[in-house]
């Protein structure tokens, strides 16, 4: 009797690791899969044909430059300059810097928007993209990617993630 016992017991233990081996545990990165879309990539080509966009990168461009070259002047002649003309010269690089950071924040704000319509977008064809691959792949666990020291790419279920919701679109 008591050898029964041990040999159900081992075989109970067999069973339950051949069910655990039977699983797979996988990782995502799910802002990476959002953002290789078709949709994503569509969109953020949109955004940078826009003209309001291209000019706004423009100013920032220009911006950039005309610090440099105030810079450039400012360590070249500066140590010929009196104490009004540094005055001056700093305040319009202040006033330059100021308007650079006004340009860069308008133009990350608009970057930003759309990638929240595409996540918006997005967001309610993950759960059954997610649902088959993990019944298909016979997943037991996602993993966050960003949490992960180290998985080889076996182990990335991002590509799939992705090809999947660009069929859903």
């Amino acid at each position: 009797m008591n050898s029964l016992k041990n040999w159900l017991f081992g075989a109970s233990l067999l069973m339950l690791s051949g069910m655990a081996m039977a699983e797979k545990i996988v990782v995502l990165d799910m802002q990476s899969a959002m953002m290789g879309t078709d949709l994503a990539k569509q969109r953020i080509e949109a955004l940078q044909k826009n003209p309001e966009f291209v000019a706004l990168r423009a100013r920032l461009e220009s911006l950039v430059a005309d610090i440099t070259a105030l810079q450039q002047t400012a360590e070249k002649d500066g140590m010929t300059w009196s104490d009004e003309q540094l005055a001056e010269h700093r305040k319009k690089i202040e006033y330059l810097r100021a308007d650079y950071e006004l340009a860069g924040n308008k133009l990350q704000s608009e970057q930003q928007q759309v990638l929240q319509r595409v996540q918006q977008q997005l967001t309610p064809k993950i759960a059954p993209v997610l649902d088959q691959l993990i019944k298909d792949e016979k997943i037991g666990m996602i993993i966050n990617a960003q949490s992960v020291f180290h998985a080889s790419g076996e182990y990335d279920i991002t590509g799939k993630v992705v090809e999947l919701l660009n069929k859903a679109n």
